[in-house]
Order: structure tokens, then C-alpha cells, then sequence
């Protein structure tokens, strides 16, 4: 564990270099762990000035602090564990100097470990389903409407916790749901959202759709869904959490991603026309 600067020496550094950093048009970054100042022309990389995307600064150690108590009173730690104040997010700069101004804590805190599993679990994006419907200009009553969205790839995380635990987490697509937007709600194998002839997530659909002037002034408009121009159909990835400490996977709990779109949907009617 480093030992923790002087928040009076980072805050006096700070705004001695404000000044001069302005000047000669630079970005400098604070350090909260090692005390050091690296500054950056024009915002871009050593020797690549005017990078629109810089990220000049090695950052090297744990990335998040955290405040705790021990026998001694209020204390911070450092962690790679995601859940803590940022250090690599400029908008935590202020919270991060004051907690490393707090004595060091004695002992590493105990792990919580699904509670630690949990938090790198919530902290990663998982995606939502981005599907596409054949036909997808518009269904057709009594045929079957394919839904395909690609399985995102499973998330896998490995780090050796303080008290030498290996701890491991990942996050994999379990279940696709489908509401279909007709008081029909079903669940399917992620794997089966494939695109005509080879998907299995199909609905049919019974009642077509129509716009209020057509169900109150056209021939046909009885046989429109009495309220609905289009049907809202609502995709849901459901992502498991899973950790092992060495004897095995444990589940951590489910976190839903959703994405809807509109689907007309029209029939075909077949009519008799006399023969010539």
C-alpha cells in the first residue's frame, strides 16, 4: 500500500500550475497515489501534438479509493475493484485528494466477495438487443414474423482480491423475451434469434393494424385491431452474474436490457374474380 501525500502539497502544486499549464496551452493531470504532476501539450500525446483523443498518461496501480474506518478512525484503501471514488475521472479529482489526505487504513479491509462480484458486474455496459423483423417493412396476418438480434459475446473479468482470493466474474446473455406487443409475451434461447429460414423466435400475428381513418371509414376497418396503428414490440436481453472463488460458478443475479420498435402489420385476402 503507497504511502498517502499531502493533500496541502497536491492542492499548493495544483494551482501554482494552473497558471503556467494556461500559458504554454497544457493539460496536466494530478496523480493522487505517487504525488506527480504530468502535463501534455496542447492536449495531445508526447510528440503527436493536436491527438483529438489523447490518453498520454500511463496509469499504472489501483484505480479506485475507497474510505473506510479501522481502530483508528475514518481511513482510505486503493483498489482495482470498480465501485469506489475514480481516479482516472477528472470530476472525482477533488474527492479522490481528499480521501488519500486520510491516514492510510491499517489493515486491508475484509472482502466482501459477492458483494465485490456484484459491483464489477453492474459496472460493465451490456448491450441490448438490436433486432430486425422479416418482413421487416410490415407483417402479415397469419404468417410468421421473424425477430433476429445478434448474442453479444459473454464478459469475463480475473483479478487476485487483497487477501489473496482469486476471485473471477462474468456476465452472459441467459434468456431473450419477447413481447410482441399483442398481450403475447414468450421466452427464448438467445442462440435461436437468427434470421429467416433458420430463426426459431417467430410470432404470428392475427389482427392487423390500421390508422383511426381507416377502422372508422373503410369497408375492412372492422377487422382492424380496435385501438393500435402498429404494434410495439419490446426485445429483452437478460444477463446472468456469475462469480467462482476456486469451487465453483455462483450465481450473482440478472440484469435486464430492452430495446423496442414498431411493426405494422396488414393481411392479404384473397377474392374471387369471375372467369372472363
Amino acid at each position: 500500500m503507497r504511502r498517502a501525500a499531502s493533500v496541502l502539497w497536491i492542492a499548493l502544486g495544483f494551482l501554482a500550475l494552473l497558471g503556467s499549464a494556461a500559458a504554454a496551452e497544457e493539460i496536466c493531470v494530478i496523480d493522487p497515489i505517487d504525488s506527480t504532476i504530468t502535463c501534455v501539450d496542447d492536449g495531445g500525446t508526447p510528440g503527436v501534438p493536436g491527438d483529438p483523443n489523447p490518453d498520454p498518461f500511463p496509469r499504472a496501480g489501483p484505480r479506485y479509493v475507497y474510505i473506510s474506518v479501522d481502530v483508528n478512525g475514518d481511513c482510505h484503501y486503493w483498489s482495482d475493484t470498480p465501485g469506489g471514488l475514480d481516479s482516472w475521472d477528472p470530476a472525482d479529482d477533488a474527492a479522490v485528494i481528499a480521501a488519500n489526505g486520510l491516514p492510510e487504513c491499517s489493515v486491508d479491509p475484509p472482502v466482501d466477495v459477492p458483494a465485490t462480484a456484484w459491483s464489477i458486474f453492474r459496472s460493465w455496459t451490456l448491450a441490448p438487443p438490436s433486432p430486425s423483423l422479416q418482413p421487416s417493412d410490415r407483417g402479415i396476418t397469419g404468417l410468421p414474423t421473424f425477430l433476429a438480434s445478434p448474442e453479444p459475446a459473454q464478459i469475463n473479468h480475473s483479478e487476485t482480491l487483497p487477501d489473496g482470493t482469486p476471485l473471477r466474474v462474468r456476465a452472459r446473455v441467459a434468456e431473450l423475451r419477447v413481447d410482441w406487443g399483442d398481450t403475447t409475451q414468450l421466452s427464448y434461447d438467445p442462440s435461436g434469434a437468427d434470421v429467416y429460414p433458420d430463426g426459431t423466435v417467430t410470432h404470428r400475428y392475427t389482427t392487423k393494424t390500421c390508422p383511426p381513418e381507416y377502422r372508422e371509414e373503410h369497408a375492412s376497418g372492422g377487422l382492424c385491431h380496435p385501438t393500435l396503428e402498429y404494434y410495439t414490440i419490446t426485445a429483452i436481453f437478460r444477463w446472468v452474474g456469475e462469480y467462482d472463488v476456486g469451487s465453483g460458478w455462483i450465481a450473482l443475479g440478472t440484469l435486464d436490457r430492452t430495446a423496442s420498435l414498431a411493426y405494422d402489420v396488414d393481411e392479404v385476402r384473397g377474392v374471387p374474380v369471375p372467369s372472363p
